[in-house]
């Protein structure tokens, strides 16, 4: 994979998690996991290339900037995603509470 598809690619990805984060704030799990799948498609070709550093100083400059920003944006992503788990893990739990409440009381 030459430096300005890798560059291409990882702006694809950028432009992903940006929509990714939306799909977060908005609440919207299940697109937000559809983005997530495609962006793992580029992430794959990625690492099945295994493209070396750019050698040009601007296109490293560039690929460093954009995976400090996916990053960054992974982790908001990952903050409000964690909520909603949070949220979804109390209420499973609640149910498996009900669960054995109802069990126990059928026994007698």
């Amino acid at each position: 994979m030459d430096p300005a598809t890798v560059l291409s690619t990882y702006a694809s990805a950028w432009t992903l998690t940006q929509r990714m984060l939306e799909a977060a704030q908005g609440e919207d799990w299940d697109v937000l996991i559809e983005l997530g799948r495609e962006r793992d498609v580029l992430f794959d070709q990625l690492v099945q290339a295994q493209p070396a550093p750019p050698a040009d100083p601007q296109q490293a400059s560039e690929l460093a900037l954009l995976i400090r920003r996916l990053l960054e944006t992974e982790q908001q992503i990952q903050g409000l995603s964690r909520a909603w788990m949070d949220e979804i893990n109390g209420v499973l739990s609640s149910v498996q509470a009900e669960k054995k409440l109802l069990k126990a009381y059928d026994a007698f």
